[in-house]
């Protein structure tokens, strides 16, 4: 009986095959809380956004990127193929945005039957053989409400505007109990009010307060302070870039973009000019700018004198636009 497994990336691919969990494993792969999300119920249309925008923010060939995002859409699509489909994700963001995408794609789709979901409250890629075999037994089907969630939650986020997200965000979805804390913790990386920092940015700035560290060891660090990790080292490298790169660079020290790691090894040919670029950026000793110091104590607003751009889901931060979140008191924040 054939059956399509879909998951969140190639470290949980290599885990499932390892316990000897049968089916056709199909990799999720993207960063969907970073970067440009359309609105829309074609896969193809959020495809071709998102590979435009990775190709441009990690230094990847563009036309790999579509021809991959084509192959999962298209082995997606044809779902009626498959006896069962089952949706294997963690309850982190970058796994809970992941789900919603497949949930509101199914959301549209003639009644299907033979859809299971696999929630886990831990990370996959960690899993023992024996705790995946486990979780499977503990998979059930996809209901109704759990699809409405789901086109609710992919609307509010791909919407053009942090309103709808945010208020959705504020209530517990106990059909998918991991979805709003997620939401909660992407509207964490809009702006605060007086630092214009996210709450990544403000975590590394404070990391660094007590004086230089490695990139390595700060984002090993910065990544602990979160009880559901989210953040991959390259997403993570994006946000120092946006730190150091800038008019007035809150910290100092990266010996250049984060996509140079990534876009060498397509220059030459092979991986070893990337895997020394990578080792050259991680290793590199990163401190606080005087900006920096004053941003954390809230008296250098980052995202206004900085001129922050950035898209979010289907709303883009931007003079003019700059929506911003006060995370002491969970509340969203129009523009000025």
């Amino acid at each position: 009986m054939p059956k399509l497994i879909i998951t969140n990336g190639d470290v949980a691919v290599d885990r499932l095959k390892s316990a000897h969990i049968g089916g056709q494993i199909l990799p999720w792969r993207d960063m969907l809380h970073d970067g440009p999300v359309p609105p829309g119920q074609a896969l193809a249309d959020v495809s071709n956004v998102r590979a435009s925008f990775l190709a441009e923010a990690l230094g990847l060939p563009q036309d790999e990127l579509r021809v991959d995002f084509a192959r999962r859409d298209a082995i997606l699509e044809v779902h009626p193929a498959y006896d069962e489909v089952e949706l294997w994700f963690e309850h982190d963001l970058y796994d809970q945005l992941q789900l919603i995408q497949i949930l509101h794609f199914f959301s549209h789709e003639p009644e299907r039957m033979g859809l299971y979901l696999v929630q886990a409250d831990h990370y996959l890629g960690l899993m023992s053989d024996e705790e995946l075999k486990t979780l499977k037994t503990r998979r059930k089907p996809v209901t109704q409400v759990q699809m409405e969630t789901a086109r609710e939650a992919w609307e509010a986020f791909t919407a053009p505007t942090p309103t709808s997200l945010a208020t959705f965000s504020r209530q517990p979805r106990s059909a998918l109990p991991h979805l709003s804390a997620a939401l909660q913790r992407l509207l964490a990386e809009l702006p605060a009010p007086h630092s214009g920092l996210s709450l990544t940015e403000e975590r590394i700035l404070e990391q660094l307060a007590e004086g230089p560290e490695k990139v390595a060891r700060v984002f090993a660090a910065v990544n602990s302070m979160d009880e559901a990790q989210f953040l991959a080292d390259l997403p993570f490298f994006l946000r120092l870039d946006e730190l150091a790169f800038t008019h007035e660079p809150l910290v100092s020290g990266l010996p250049f973009r984060s996509s140079d790691c990534s876009s060498l090894s397509f220059v030459r040919g092979d991986g070893s000019s990337a895997e020394t670029a990578y080792r050259a950026y991680a290793g590199a000793e990163i401190a606080l700018t005087r900006a920096g110091m004053a941003a954390l104590k809230g008296h250098f607003d980052h995202a206004s004198e900085n001129g922050v751009v950035r898209d979010i889901g289907g709303f883009r931060l931007m003079p003019g636009a700059m929506w911003r979140y006060d995370r002491k008191r969970a509340e969203l924040l129009p523009p000025n």
